[in-house]
């Protein structure tokens, strides 16, 4: 499904990475709009849409946490060992950009008013082989 021309302007303004480590090294990158954040924190911790930006963030992080965790045993066999990072939760939208940060992978999904972007990074080494 296509975003509508709302959720398209939306502004990608938070954003959190989690590394990992294992047969493969990178990171996931996962931006959202700020306008969904509540949303976000609610799903989470399953209660009402939370003003709170400290809880909002950590239900971000945990977002980020899920998503890597669920595509990298999709990627390099369910019976790889991975270890992540404790996510890193950015305001803006942007993390530090890294010369070996080349996107293999990326989806982005319509949320309300908003919008949410995954970026599947897979550093150096790596790139060749998930190609």
């Amino acid at each position: 499904m296509e975003l509508s021309p709302e959720q398209a302007a939306a502004p990608l303004d938070v954003a959190v990475s989690v590394e990992f480590r294992g047969p493969l090294t990178g990171r996931l990158v996962v931006r959202v709009s700020q306008s969904i954040m509540p949303t976000i924190a609610a799903n989470m911790l399953g209660a009402e849409e939370s003003k709170q930006l400290p809880l909002q963030r950590d239900a971000l992080g945990e977002i980020g946490n899920v998503i890597c965790g669920n595509v990298l045993p999709l990627i390099a066999g369910a019976d790889k060992i991975f270890n992540l990072a404790a996510p890193v939760v950015a305001e803006g939208g942007s993390l530090p950009h890294r010369d070996e940060d080349e996107p293999v992978a990326s989806v982005q999904v319509g949320v309300e008013d908003g919008r949410a972007e995954a970026i599947l990074y897979l550093f150096s080494a790596n790139a060749t082989r998930a190609a």
